[in-house]
């Protein structure tokens, strides 16, 4: 059983097995993936997969506002 550096308490073996070895869930530094779909065509799509929080922050933004300026 591994534990947390952070809290001690002890970490999810599936976080474990993905490498996650340090550190609970609530103490991670570790930024989730976001996906984002869009139209290049009347049949084509686009798919853009991004980790980093500031970038994925601004391509909601511009989901959000698009039409609208």
């Amino acid at each position: 059983m591994k534990y947390c550096k952070v809290c001690q308490e002890p970490i999810n073996p599936n976080r474990v097995k993905l490498g996650y070895k340090d550190t609970c869930v609530n103490h991670s530094g570790a930024s989730k993936y976001v996906g984002f779909v869009a139209g290049a065509g009347k049949v084509d799509y686009e798919i853009s997969i991004v980790r980093d929080p500031e970038t994925a922050n601004y391509m909601q933004r511009l989901m959000d506002t698009r039409g609208n300026g």
